[in-house]
């Protein structure tokens, strides 16, 4: 269990790159990397997701945090919370990749990473579910409903993002 003010230190950092602006990568960008990239373009890959990386996964959280009708304090929205934090923690606190070595194992962190991610998608659902429950069943939600549909939209937009990000740099 990790100390109040490392939590506190955590949650600052989640806070703080999450305000800072993404970087808008093109297909075009995604193409030209190549099907057989050199070292010198998977270290570069690897030092932009180093940085880009934090700040998708910081906003993440922060999104996850901030749910209409009580949905964030759902246990398994919290469970899927914890995994971003735990992504955000990863990333934040690997060295800088500096070279291949450097490279090669950052890969291995953010493929460990997108294994953790698998269950999102469910877990997430199962999250309404559980908020569903506890306004009476499967009854239509209450006025706002639409402002869960559209987080959930946007939410797993960015994470196929992500993901397409770890998954271009991870197959080679």
């Amino acid at each position: 269990m990790a100390s109040e003010p490392v939590a506190r230190a955590v949650a600052e950092e989640v806070a703080r790159w999450g305000g800072m602006r993404q970087t808008g990568v093109s297909l075009r960008y995604m193409t030209e990397f190549g099907a057989r990239p050199t070292e010198r373009n998977l270290l570069l890959s690897a030092q932009f997701l180093h940085k880009e990386l934090p700040i998708r996964i910081a906003r993440r959280a922060l999104d996850l945090d901030s749910l209409p009708f009580g949905l964030s304090h759902k246990p398994a929205v919290l469970k899927v919370r914890d995994w971003y934090l735990d992504s955000f923690r990863d990333i934040r606190y690997f060295p800088e990749v500096s070279n291949q070595d450097d490279e090669l194992a950052f890969t291995q962190m953010i493929k460990m990473i997108r294994v953790r991610h698998t269950n999102v998608v469910p877990t997430m659902a199962l999250g309404v579910q559980q908020l569903k429950k506890d306004l009476g069943g499967t009854k239509a939600f209450p006025s706002g409903i639409n402002e869960i549909h559209q987080f959930l939209d946007r939410f797993y937009m960015s994470r196929i993002g992500i993901r397409m990000l770890i998954g271009k740099h991870t197959q080679h």
